[in-house]
């Protein structure tokens, strides 16, 4: 078996939401195949956020793993505009990242 990094990351959800301190974000990060499974980090506005969400791993291509993790968060005022970023990357291969970002268009009173 080889290794491979993986090579990009794709976040999918909704982030076009009523700020009201109530409302909750839901969005899933994914990653093509990569051996071993890839390590995803989510951040907001540059800065690292902790995620209790789990990992999900399936069957890749070339006998690598997509790994696949939702995040969920509550937006405040202070986000409206800021990035998400989804950033993948595994212990074999640490040199390479593969991220994205979407930024937050979120509405408030």
């Amino acid at each position: 078996m080889f290794s491979v990094a993986p090579r990009f990351t794709n976040i999918t959800g909704n982030v076009n939401v009523y700020a009201n301190g109530v409302n909750t974000i839901t969005l899933a990060c994914v990653t093509d195949s990569s051996n071993p499974a890839s390590l995803i980090t989510w951040y907001i506005d540059g800065k690292r956020v902790a995620n209790s969400q789990a990992t999900n791993h399936t069957v890749g291509e070339y006998g690598g793993r997509v790994t696949s993790q939702i995040l969920l968060f509550v937006p405040s005022r202070a986000m409206v505009g800021q990035f998400v970023e989804c950033k993948a990357s595994n212990d074999a291969i640490v040199n390479i990242v593969a991220s994205s970002s979407v930024r937050l268009n979120l509405r408030c009173r």
